[in-house]
């Protein structure tokens, strides 16, 4: 009957028939199949449900007929499309599940996206952009350090690989307001804008007259501090603004997208203040500055680096006793930027290229699933007439209308995402970089065109194989693809556990590492402390005793507060990022040659900023009252100084200088009178470094932290401390309050926040990994039922049946285990960097990792294997 069915159907295409002609011919052979099921006993709704299932392709039938009259390709294409919805609404539980991976995959992989082309591909605002090289000095002792002004002079004037150069300083400001504010602002070459190809948005940039040692003070005003301070007034170019007792006329406002390695919301010219007097006393200092540079055309970095390499060899014979063994770093301006966050970010998006890959593969196995049931409809096709290239286009039209609707629901989420991930970045970071762009949305189509091809390449080649014979032969419910589509299927779950074994790997070492970082002993206690920063400024402070004055009433007014237990001040403060440091020179010790001098980090500090710290004195005392400007120069030195200089005799009463004998005459020693634990200055994750304490009052410096311990929650006294600064000078901003705990937090935030997320997409990838695996085993069991029928018919203990299931979820659970493992030796070594204490081999992890993979796997297992343990012998032995 079928034989005859298909000859007449061929005959009408042959003679281009009408649809109602195809219509009526397939009409009649379902009417034929249905009197045929009705009168073998099969009840009438069973029989109308298979007739309806083998007989499907009616549409698509007649579609093919179109198309044999000679229809475009645009109206097949259009066919192809409607087919392809009205199959997925046919199966609204396969694509619930295929959008649902497919959402989450597309939506973790454009979310992180964001992030990378925020960071690191955004296009900077630049002129030239790529040939913007950020240079700074080098030392063995330090590393990265700033640049002293006449090393820039220097730079600049025997450069020839660079075009232009531009000197930028961090530098601070106290605004006039109420209540008084400190400004960040930054000190920059009258060259710098145009260099960087940058235009004022009102007003003009600076002139060359301007960026000079007696030059009335102008500002470029930032554009969020235009809005902020001015309400965006078109009138605020040529007015005046008081900054540290010194009035500026605002020249200009700079343009929204201006950026430079620090927020800068005041920008004056550097050369108004910055030394250009000859000598070793100027050539050492070293500021808060950095050189930008553009380099010339046909100049590579290379070269240009070899150049500089030069220039500062030869500063270093001109003046060793400043310049001897320091050398020049350079970095592409992007690097800089993007600062210590390239690491983890390209991490993040490797490990959701993992997830999408996951979801592809998921998505691939139900395909092949779906399709498997689908061999009587492509066999019918194939035989009336439909080419092996219409199937392989139908199939991946089909795939593709699938990945379009997931990449939609994927950008959808990914909008909300991105707000969640941009609370979670590091606080550096501007948030506003991240956004659901023109850029993102062209990543998500191409991810959308290359899931379709990986979910829906290799199930249109099967179709495309299909035997026609065998295919119109077979029953629905026997549609199992075959042996070659079960090992197919098993394959890619293998590969599912595999990349998510990678991601819980990874993960596991983050975990492990965050866990060892976070119990690092900082060297001083830090709950219930809370720090906050003053910088005197203006002529009210240009003496040491009137700085004097306002820290003793800043401590008194401190002090008298209810809630505190101890206050200090001291120019440092763990984990923040102000620290200076000197070299120093040993009495009685053999004079190093220059360059090799002790370089410690140096303190000035209240007596009583051990004690509130919580520091661990070692031995001698810690500074008291008495050690003012009237008293023998003091300092105390931590246990690393202590023990690399004075392993075998006691510190206690040595004495030392700061710089090198030929740069003071007479020297003006100081002697240690105690020695303090070690401190994590810089961070957890760094090492402790040479550090040396010395009284504030022998050494007065304008620009203190506040350091309080409180009795209570320290955040909730930082009002009463502002108030209590105010009381003794109203006009004195605070500025920079945290309380220790959040200093530390943020010390350790890239590494939480790289666990976070990549926590979440290893439990992501499980869930989507267990997935497959319960769909492969499942599917199996399916087809299984009836042999597994005829075992329970014949004896076999229900155990045995139960282990055959299992153990085929075993073997594929182990498999990919080692291969995962493998796999994770060779890629975790990439995310060294991002580890602390932790190898990235590490075999606790790796076998931990691959034994909730592994139970998880067996627990996707079980529900099908039950589901096998309750299959009716005698349901399963009736056979169609």
């Amino acid at each position: 009957m079928l034989d005859d069915f298909l000859f007449r159907v061929r005959s009408l295409f042959r003679k281009k028939a009408v649809e109602a002609e195809l219509d009526d011919e397939l009409r009649f052979h379902m009417n034929g199949q249905l009197d045929k099921l009705l009168k073998s006993g099969l009840p009438r709704e069973e029989a109308l449900r298979r007739v309806r299932r083998e007989f499907g392709v009616l549409d698509h039938v007649k579609e093919e007929c179109r198309e044999a009259r000679g229809v475009s390709i645009v109206e097949a294409g259009w066919q192809d499309i409607r087919y392809a919805l009205r199959w997925l609404r046919k199966a609204p539980a396969f694509t619930a599940v295929a959008l649902i991976t497919l959402t989450l995959g597309i939506a973790t992989t454009a979310t992180m996206f964001s992030v990378v082309y925020g960071v690191l591909l955004r296009p900077l605002p630049y002129r030239n952009a790529s040939r913007l090289i950020v240079l700074n000095e080098t030392t063995p002792k330090v590393g990265l350090v700033s640049v002293n002004y006449l090393n820039y002079l220097d730079w600049r004037a025997q450069s020839r690989a660079f075009s232009q150069m531009a000197a930028v300083c961090g530098v601070s400001f106290t605004l006039a307001a109420d209540p008084p504010e400190n400004v960040g602002g930054a000190a920059v070459s009258s060259n710098l804008l145009s260099m960087m190809g940058l235009q004022p948005l009102l007003g003009r940039d600076f002139e060359a007259s301007e960026d000079q040692a007696g030059a009335a003070p102008v500002a470029l005003l930032n554009y969020q501090f235009w809005q902020s301070h001015f309400g965006g007034q078109q009138s605020v170019v040529g007015r005046s603004l008081a900054l540290d007792d010194r009035n500026f006329t605002i020249v200009g406002v700079l343009p929204p997208d201006f950026r430079l390695i620090d927020r800068a919301d005041i920008v004056e010219p550097i050369g108004t203040w910055a030394t250009n007097e000859p000598g070793a006393k100027y050539r050492g200092q070293r500021g808060d500055t950095i050189v930008i540079a553009s380099m010339a055309q046909g100049v590579a970095l290379p070269q240009a680096r070899a150049e500089m390499e030069g220039i500062a060899a030869r500063l270093a014979k001109a003046y060793p006793d400043t310049n001897d063994r320091f050398g020049v770093a350079l970095r592409p301006i992007r690097d800089v930027l993007s600062g210590d966050l390239r690491p983890a970010i390209l991490a993040l998006f490797a490990a959701v290229v993992f997830v999408l890959l996951i979801a592809c593969t998921n998505v691939a196995n139900l395909f092949l699933l779906r399709c498997a049931g689908r061999g009587r409809e492509v066999a019918l096709r194939i035989a009336v007439g439909a080419g092996r290239g219409r199937m392989i286009r139908q199939f991946l039209t089909e795939s593709l209308v699938l990945a379009a609707f997931g990449g939609l629901l994927g950008s959808a989420c990914a909008f909300w995402g991105i707000r969640g991930v941009a609370r979670l970045l590091p606080h550096t970071l501007a948030g506003e970089t991240l956004a659901l762009n023109g850029a993102v949305l062209l990543f998500v189509a191409v991810v959308v065109v290359i899931c379709a091809l990986l979910f829906g390449l290799a199930p249109s080649l099967r179709a495309a194989r299909a035997d026609v014979q065998s295919g119109l032969r077979e029953s629905g419910r026997n549609a199992s693809g075959g042996l070659g589509q079960g090992r197919l299927r098993e394959t890619l779950a293998v590969a599912e556990i595999s990349l998510a074994l990678i991601l819980l790997i990874g993960a596991g070492l983050m975990i492990k590492s965050l866990s060892r970082l976070l119990s690092v002993d900082p060297g001083f206690r830090p709950e219930r402390l809370v720090t906050m920063k003053m910088s005197l400024q203006g002529a009210k402070y240009a003496t040491g005793p009137a700085i004097l004055h306002f820290w003793d009433g800043v401590l008194d007014a401190v002090r008298a507060l209810p809630g505190v237990k101890a206050a200090a001040l001291g120019t440092v403060v763990p984990f923040a990022s102000d620290h200076s440091r000197a070299d120093i020179t040993l009495e009685n010790m053999e004079l190093p040659v220059p360059g090799a001098f002790p370089h410690p980090d140096v303190h000035f500090v209240s007596p009583a900023y051990v004690s509130t710290l919580g520091l661990r004195l070692e031995r001698g005392r810690a500074f008291t009252d008495a050690d003012n400007s009237d008293a023998p120069r003091a300092a105390m030195i931590n246990a690393m100084l202590a023990q690399r200089f004075f392993a075998v005799e006691d510190p206690i009463g040595k004495r030392f200088m700061f710089g090198h004998p030929s740069q003071e005459r007479p020297p003006r020693w100081l002697t240690i009178v105690g020695v303090v634990g070690d401190t994590r200055l810089y961070g957890l994750a760094d090492p402790a470094r040479l550090e040396v304490y010395v009284p504030f009052r022998q050494s007065v410096r304008d620009e203190m932290s506040l350091i309080v311990r409180s009795e209570r929650d320290p955040n909730a006294l930082i009002s009463s401390l502002r108030a209590a600064v105010a009381s003794v000078d109203k006009q004195q901003p605070v500025f920079d309050a945290a309380s220790m705990e959040e200093l530390i937090s943020r010390s350790v935030e890239t590494r939480r926040t790289t666990l976070i997320l990549l926590g979440l997409f290893g439990a992501l990838a499980l869930a989507l990994a267990a997935v497959g695996v319960y769909g492969v085993i499942s599917y199996s069991v399916a087809q299984r039922s009836h042999e597994i029928g005829i075992r329970i018919a014949l004896g076999a203990q229900r155990g045995g049946v139960l282990s055959m299931i299992l153990g085929r979820g075993a073997r594929i659970a182990g498999a990919g285990a080692l291969i995962g493992v493998a796999a994770s030796l060779g890629l975790t070594r990439f995310m060294a960097s991002l580890l602390f204490s932790v190898g990235a081999d590490d075999p606790f992890i790796f076998a931990a990792a691959a034994a909730l993979m592994a139970l998880v796997a067996m627990l996707a297992c079980y529900i099908p294997a039950l589901r096998a343990l309750r299959v009716d012998p005698i349901v399963a032995l009736r056979h169609e």
